[in-house]
């Protein structure tokens, strides 16, 4: 390995995290820059469109589980360098002559593979910052997501347009086996959780004594179960927006394909500003003494049901340009589930389930994944028009979204769930919570 100073290896790994999650959302995004010219070409209806968006998530789930529970053994190096090869070699049949059998299969591997891809690089990522220095790191992290789409935009049509839309599958099998060799040689393990607890469960713990909750108290847990609701209808919006928001830009609002590209960008691109400045807010709060529920908890859940009020916005009779504008206002303000999701579950749970339990929250919730591209493809091949079909989508996930929104206001205390966690942490000779003064607790002792 390359020598690095000590103190600049976490940043490293923060860089090349940023650049794994743009090629992770650049994957993502392909089929829906690419799918006018996709659906000419192989004669593809709606309908089934819809279908090649949802089949991207039938493994995405379950992956994300299994890699999760695999984290807590392996280290995440290895595990990150197992997903990029496969998203970069399952690219490249569809570089060449492709069939829309070949086309899904292709987007269900590659499902398989980014879907432990986030929840992996977060925990990478936490190995090297503790709890009060997580949100800049987390927040990078993020952008990596959001730079992801912004550059496919505009260099995936480029390519589509001048090229052809293969064309676009075989750049980002190169850079994906770019990305891997180059983390197999800067790579490296955190040590942070070897030296102190992660989270307030452990805060108040031996620091080198693991401690651990029943999984079933951790589902019931209503911060982590607000977590899973709200990562839900993100992912809903997210998914419907890799596949059908350029559909919608070219075919219901008119927009031309050269257009459409800088467009996508742009509804992407609001969200790197909106994102940095809510995660200083964030810190600042919570540096002035507010609570996690005020500081982490309402800044995910107030936005979600701002997003469905956006949405309705797109139904409204307003110009395109306001359209685009209520599009990217609610994509911005959904996805901020998945910066904050994540540190809220790093507060409240334990260091040695952490892994587990990022992939278990982002694989319950991409399980939107499998619904919202496929039904919207069938109120958009099913409705007069292709605009009235989106108008009926858009309204449907609208509907879901404001409520869901509220009801995150309430769920979601992370002080209240590290008191409840601590209280029903298993208690044994080496496995004692103590208290901040460093003496057993009466949860212990009652536990």
């Amino acid at each position: 390995m390359f020598p690095i100073a000590t103190r600049w290896r976490g940043w490293v790994v923060v860089v090349m995290m940023f650049l794994f999650m743009l090629i992770n959302f650049a994957d993502k995004a392909v089929v829906g820059l690419a799918a006018v010219p996709m659906m000419h070409d192989l004669g593809l209806s709606p309908q089934q469109l819809g279908l090649v968006g949802s089949s991207f998530f039938l493994l995405f789930s379950i992956s994300g589980v299994l890699f999760g529970f695999a984290a807590n053994r392996i280290k995440t190096k290895w595990l990150l360098a197992v997903l990029s090869i496969t998203w970069a070699v399952v690219q490249f049949p569809l570089a060449g002559t492709a069939s829309f059998p070949l086309l899904i299969a292709c987007r269900v591997v590659l499902g398989a593979g980014e879907g432990p891809a986030y929840p992996l690089a977060l925990h990478a990522t936490y190995k090297w910052f503790d709890n009060s220095r997580r949100n800049l790191p987390g927040a990078i992290l993020l952008q990596g997501a959001n730079t992801g789409m912004l550059v496919a935009g505009p260099v995936l049509t480029y390519l589509i347009i001048h090229y052809d839309w293969h064309s676009a599958f075989l750049a980002l099998g190169l850079a994906g086996c770019v990305w891997t060799v180059v983390w197999l040689l800067l790579g490296e393990e955190g040590t942070v959780d070897d030296h102190a607890g992660a989270s307030p469960v452990n805060g108040g713990v031996r620091a080198s004594v693991p401690v651990r909750v029943r999984y079933r108290d951790l589902i019931c847990d209503r911060t982590l179960l607000g977590c899973v609701v709200l990562t839900f209808v993100g992912y809903a919006v997210l998914s419907v927006g890799f596949t059908w928001f350029p559909v919608y830009l070219r075919l219901a609002l008119g927009y031309p394909a050269a257009d459409v590209g800088w467009l996508f960008s742009l509804i992407v691109c609001a969200g790197i500003p909106a994102t940095l400045a809510i995660s200083a807010a964030s810190q600042w709060m919570a540096a002035r003494g507010m609570s996690s529920r005020v500081s982490r908890g309402a800044m995910a859940s107030v936005p979600i049901a701002l997003a469905g009020l956006a949405l309705f916005g797109t139904t409204m009779e307003i110009g395109a340009g306001a359209k685009v504008a209520c599009l990217a206002a609610s994509n911005v303000l959904s996805q901020l589930i998945f910066f904050f999701a994540p540190l809220m579950i790093a507060e409240v749970t334990p260091t040695s389930q952490r892994a587990a339990w990022l992939g278990i929250n982002a694989s319950l919730g991409t399980l939107a994944g499998l619904v919202a591209p496929a039904l919207m493809g069938h109120f958009v091949g099913d409705a007069g028009g292709v605009a009235e079909g989106f108008r009926h989508g858009f309204t449907v996930l609208g509907c879901v979204l404001v409520p869901s929104g509220l009801l995150g206001v309430w769920l979601m205390n992370p002080e209240r769930s590290v008191h409840r966690l601590q209280r029903l942490c298993p208690v044994n000779t080496n496995d004692v919570p103590m208290s901040a003064a460093g003496t057993p607790s009466r949860g212990g002792e009652a536990a």
